[in-house]
């Protein structure tokens, strides 16, 4: 009867062992899923940050963006806005008062040797611009003669408007050079005196068989109108293209030395839009030789 007990004891110590064991497997387990667990939140909470930050970014880039572009809008109207104000400024003042712009002599040399090209007999011309004078040089050639004739015009009318663009001359001098090609130094020496004879001759022939009028009869736009007087009518010629032009405008106004004279003109120079705007609507009202230039007076007809 006294063993009993001891067997009871061994038994209980058993299942207290085993209990235990079953406890700390148990308490393992829960720690090993509360560990990956708090993983799986921290996870997710770095990926749910991370989305947010991200979110936060574009969005500050995009308000960025459009507030640049919102300005840049803006800044664009309101130079547009200034732009046409000078323009209206400018537009007022050339239809109360006019300006005078050069035309260099250069440039107006240039376009007129566009009269000569494929001319038979001429080959180049040059005009020279003095105070409503014109003198003329024209270079030519027939068969091996070579000759420079040169005519001195005084500038007796110059009209340019709606119904009459037109140039009255009245020549006043006459001189002709001529020699030939290939031709021995005495045999030029005395072409060339007779060419002079031939001038100082001319002076006092009938103009109809003069060589200036056997030339310039022979240039379109130009007419004679009756002894010595020439008529020069501008809109037959490209000299009317050149006046016309409203590049070489442009470049003069670009190059006032004040450009305060023109109201808003310092606003219009920024934009080659605006300013052909302004020009397109310029007119000629007059027109003077000069020297060294012809000398315009523009204006707007409003």
């Amino acid at each position: 009867m006294q063993q009993k007990p001891k067997a009871g004891k061994k038994t209980l110590l058993k299942r207290t062992l085993k209990a235990a064991n079953i406890a700390t497997e148990v308490a393992k387990d829960l720690a090993d899923m509360a560990q990956e667990t708090a993983k799986a939140v921290v996870s997710v909470a770095v990926d749910v940050a991370s989305d947010t930050a991200q979110s936060v970014v574009q969005m500050a880039g995009g308000g960025a963006k459009m507030t640049v572009q919102l300005a840049s809008g803006t800044a664009k109207a309101a130079t547009q806005m200034a732009q046409e104000a000078a323009l209206q400024m400018a537009q007022t003042y050339f239809s109360k008062t006019t300006l005078t712009i050069s035309l260099p002599e250069s440039q107006l040399n240039k376009q007129l040797r566009q009269m000569t090209e494929g001319h038979p007999y001429l080959d180049f011309i040059t005009v020279s611009c003095g105070s409503d004078r014109l003198t003329v040089a024209l270079d030519g050639h027939y068969q091996r003669l070579v000759y420079t004739l040169s005519l001195d015009f005084d500038v007796l009318e110059c009209k340019v408007s709606h119904d009459e663009q037109f140039l009255l001359l009245r020549q006043v001098d006459t001189g002709l050079d001529a020699q030939l090609r290939q031709a021995p130094t005495l045999s030029n020496f005395a072409l060339r005196r007779a060419a002079h004879g031939v001038a100082f001759v001319a002076k006092r022939l009938p103009s109809a068989v003069t060589p200036a009028s056997l030339l310039l009869n022979s240039v379109s736009g130009v007419r004679e109108e009756g002894p010595n007087l020439w008529r020069v009518a501008l809109h037959k010629n490209v000299l009317m293209e050149l006046l016309h032009n409203r590049s070489w405008m442009v470049d003069k106004l670009l190059t006032l030395a004040d450009l305060s004279v023109i109201p808003g003109l310092s606003l219009l120079i920024d934009s080659e839009d605006m300013l052909l705007r302004l020009v397109n609507q310029f007119e000629i009202r007059s027109m003077r030789v000069m020297p060294n230039r012809l000398e315009l007076l523009i204006g707007i007809n409003t």
